[in-house]
């Protein structure tokens, strides 16, 4: 049951002008490419934190990072390229995700950002292993893929916390939206993250090296896995320690 006190905000700590920024979407998804994607971006790019989602709806389960805890979801930026991140390394309840998809579309319009790229994985069958494919929230974000050369998901569904961001900034003729998805058939698929990447980079006219991934994200796969399986492990004993119903499927 959805708790009518949902509490959803974003936190700067160190407020800058968004207007003209282009911002990346990282939540988990299939394959977890978008946040294999994000992760790498914000690693080898040198982005800065510069503030996180405080939300009640996370299960009281923290990573710790250099003897410190660290924020489920967290905000990045690039100054000197004019980009954001988003970033999540837990699974949005479902309960939440519409939720959550409303804050962050209203965090984009409050900031006036450029454009918004999401990350995700799609499961395409092997023949399609290298190939990308997109979604746009509305005709000009349509014609952002043609110009990009992606090709769009023309029929099928689409889920979770990225298909209701879309489907919110569709209601804006004017803004931007697009989805770039890779073909992912892993738990963790560095490789559709490092294909989606290549398509990113030339989208937003920047350098970066994909190569490295391929052999840097087996580690993170292993990491963010292990978070992710603990999350898993440990939501039922959450459950019987404070009689909520488990988050996670």
């Amino acid at each position: 049951m959805v708790n009518e006190n949902t509490k959803i905000e974003f936190i700067e700590k160190n407020p800058i002008n968004f207007s003209g920024y282009t911002l990346i979407e990282g939540f988990p998804g299939m394959g977890l490419v978008g946040t294999i994607g994000a992760k790498y971006l914000i690693e080898k790019l040198k982005f800065e934190e510069i503030g996180f989602i405080d939300a009640n709806i996370f299960i009281p389960i923290i990573r710790i990072h250099n003897g410190q805890p660290v924020n489920p979801s967290r905000i990045y930026a690039h100054k000197e390229k004019k980009i954001a991140i988003i970033i999540s390394e837990q699974i949005i309840p479902k309960y939440y995700t519409e939720r959550m998809a409303k804050a962050v579309v209203e965090w984009i319009e409050e900031n006036n950002f450029e454009r918004l790229i999401s990350l995700e994985g799609i499961n395409a069958g092997e023949k399609n292993q290298n190939k990308i494919y997109g979604i746009g929230a509305n005709k000009k974000s349509l014609e952002a893929l043609e110009k990009y050369k992606i090709e769009p998901i023309k029929e099928g569904i689409t889920t979770g916390i990225t298909s209701l961001i879309l489907l919110e900034l569709k209601k804006n003729e004017d803004f931007e939206a697009i989805s770039i998805l890779g073909n992912a058939n892993l738990q963790a698929d560095y490789k559709a993250a490092a294909t989606i990447l290549k398509k990113v980079a030339e989208v937003l006219s920047i350098t970066l090296d994909t190569a490295p991934l391929l052999n840097e994200a087996k580690e993170t796969e292993k990491e963010i896995l292990k978070h992710l399986q603990a999350i898993k492990q440990t939501s039922g004993k959450v459950d019987q320690f404070e009689g909520h119903t488990p988050m996670y499927t």
